[in-house]
């Protein structure tokens, strides 16, 4: 999930996350376009990804180089025949297109990468991952109907459905819900209300962006409860006014980030 959301921060904020077992932040611009190149480079035991920014482009070799020596320092060794290249670009950005970089040799330029289960195409389309969850739900709904026929009670079917279907739609959608379209939610609604009309699952059940808002505020939850959580120390300060007046309650202290509005007032004579 880290992988993801590291996508997600390069192409929201310009910022990206490098390089195989470390990491190091840098704020790049392009002014054509920007993009980054992100590499799958499978190991002996686990895959690594190196994420390189537009203004990066000429490091792209020496980078490789570096993951190569790692792994082989670490009796590793790097199958570049499996490795894979993606250049994501922001489509939704209006700007000249710029030409891609020339893909490094042995490595193969694909059109899409499979990170932790998720499969994010170069144009950070989700497309793929939720077409592919539509075809696993449909699987899982042929299962419970063969377990129905085997007098299974409703109440353990929908145990299972929520076991093994939901727990599907909601693995890491806190990374890539951002990444969907409405027709891509809508898809994934469907699936939920086939299962409800069937019995598979409650009636009561919350629709996909019901479930992702509840999972992102469990998680809040914890981070800001749980002083040993490993994103704890990313959280800002408490706020003053919580420290000196007695508030009604919320559902966090902390400061909230500044955020600048400005109000325009044309006059028409």
């Amino acid at each position: 999930m880290f992988a993801i959301e590291t996508v997600r921060d390069a192409l929201v904020n310009d910022v990206s996350v490098l390089i195989g077992p470390y990491r190091s932040i840098s704020r790049w611009q392009f002014r054509r376009r920007s993009f980054f190149v992100c590499y799958n480079l499978p190991s002996n035991n686990d895959d690594t990804y190196l994420i390189i920014p537009a203004s990066n482009e000429a490091s792209r070799p020496s980078e490789l180089a570096n993951i190569q020596d790692w792994a082989q320092r670490n009796n590793l060794k790097l199958n570049c025949s499996k490795s894979s290249e993606v250049v994501f670009t922001d489509s939704r950005r209006r700007r000249r297109r710029a030409a891609d970089p020339a893909p490094l040799p042995g490595i193969v330029r694909s059109r899409s990468l499979k990170m932790l289960g998720v499969d994010i195409s170069d144009d950070f389309s989700v497309a793929q991952h939720v077409q592919g969850l539509m075809t696993s739900s449909a699987q899982t709904l042929y299962a419970l109907r063969v377990l129905r026929c085997h007098s299974l009670s409703d109440a353990l079917l929908q145990n299972i459905y929520r076991a093994t279907v939901i727990a599907r739609l909601t693995y890491a959608a806190n990374a890539w819900r951002g990444f969907t379209k409405a027709s891509d939610r809508q898809r994934i609604n469907s699936v939920i209300d086939r299962a409800r009309r069937l019995g598979y699952c409650a009636q009561n059940l919350q629709n996909f962006d019901e479930l992702c808002d509840a999972a992102d505020d469990e998680l809040f939850s914890k981070v800001a409860q749980l002083s040993n959580h490993v994103l704890h120390e990313l959280l800002p300060l408490l706020s003053t006014a919580s420290q000196q007046y007695n508030l009604r309650h919320r559902t966090h202290s902390l400061q909230l980030p500044q955020h600048n509005t400005y109000t325009y007032l044309i006059a028409a004579s």
